[in-house]
């Protein structure tokens, strides 16, 4: 499958850290011939050798969404990997910060996607730098997208799809939601 089909050429990743969203996204691209778009959150952090305030938040989420902005005009016919969605930067805002002022305009945003893709947290929690908190963080973060699919997404008909296994048992997952 090389050009993308349905209202949105956007799959968009959600997950804590080290659920496996970004060797997902690559597995997807290698095999719908797709583009990423990366995570501008991991950009920040090795950037500036920190994770953002509260403050910054905001403007993270914004350079995401214009992120996956750009590589739709960049690739006028791929289907775009969103590693992750620019609703985890709300999500994250939530967990860190206690601050839910993002998730309205993320939910929104969220529409824009073909589907929405929850990875679990059934792998194994690795270290990996300044990009990673730790399992409990990991397991506090899938909580609270529990909580927004249910409260936020579910309400205006956002579908997202849990997927959970290897990476071939997640890529053969998304490969057939995409099929239908």
């Amino acid at each position: 499958m090389s050009a993308a089909t349905g209202t949105s050429r956007k799959i968009g990743l959600l997950g804590g850290e080290c659920t496996g969203k970004t060797t997902l996204a690559k597995a997807l691209c290698d095999h719908l011939d797709a583009v990423i778009v990366p995570e501008y959150l991991r950009e920040f952090v090795s950037t500036t050798g920190r994770a953002p305030t509260a403050f910054e938040q905001s403007n993270i989420m914004t350079t995401q969404i214009a992120a996956e902005n750009a590589a739709l005009v960049a690739s006028p016919h791929a289907l775009l990997v969103c590693d992750p969605a620019a609703l985890m930067t709300a999500i994250y805002s939530l967990a860190y910060f206690g601050d839910r002022s993002l998730l309205d305009s993320a939910a929104v945003h969220a529409a824009t996607y073909r589907t929405l893709i929850w990875c679990g947290t059934d792998i194994p929690w690795e270290p990996d730098g300044n990009q990673r908190d730790g399992p409990e963080y990991r397991e506090q973060v899938d909580g609270l997208i529990a909580e927004v699919v249910g409260s936020e997404l579910v309400p205006a008909g956002i579908q997202v799809h849990r997927i959970d296994g290897t990476v071939d048992d997640r890529l053969l997952a998304v490969v057939k939601l995409l099929e239908h």
